[in-house]
């Protein structure tokens, strides 16, 4: 089950990650916590998987021009995908 809070994948410059997750109540407050720095995108997510509850979803903003290093994931829908551990990007196959 999910929060339904906004959260927020950012890079400010190469390898520094960071995210925001608004507080509590989700949907009504305008206060984010603020979590970060990360080196790469999968260790913020990870943070956030760890720390936190589900918000549900979220949104990545990476620098432009990363250099993809790419993982293989199995999706639940039976769809192999590969996904940046630096800025998040997907590549369905």
């Amino acid at each position: 089950m999910s929060t339904g809070a906004d959260c927020t994948f950012y890079e400010k410059t190469p390898r520094q990650w960071f995210y925001d997750l608004q507080q509590w109540p989700y949907g009504d407050s305008e206060d984010y916590d603020t979590f970060g720095p990360f080196t790469t995108f999968e260790e913020a997510e990870t943070h956030l998987r760890n720390t936190h509850a589900n918000p549900g979803g979220f949104s990545i903003n990476p620098l432009p021009n990363c250099p993809h290093d790419f993982k293989k994931n199995r999706t639940f829908d039976r769809i192999y995908q590969f996904e940046c551990r630096q800025c998040g990007d997907l590549l369905f196959s």
